[in-house]
């Protein structure tokens, strides 16, 4: 299973969670779980989610390093 947290963004596999995820934090009525791993796939596809990435502790080959979090919007 997977956990999507929705006010940071990223999602989470319950199948190896780390220390650094923090899941436990994330507030229930701001999850939202995923099942397979055709789900995920087409959840981090989908163009209306274009923003979630996977964590960068327990999801390394869906996360995605976002630049413009760095330098602010315009750069």
């Amino acid at each position: 299973m997977w956990v999507v947290d929705l006010d940071r963004k990223v999602m989470h596999n319950m199948a190896q969670p780390q220390y650094e995820c923090k899941i436990s934090k994330i507030s229930k009525e701001r999850r939202k779980k995923i099942y397979t791993k055709d789900g995920v796939e087409r959840f981090l596809d989908d163009p209306l989610n274009k923003e979630y990435s996977g964590c960068q502790f327990c999801m390394p080959e869906f996360f995605e390093f976002n630049m413009q979090s760095i330098f602010g919007e315009n750069g």
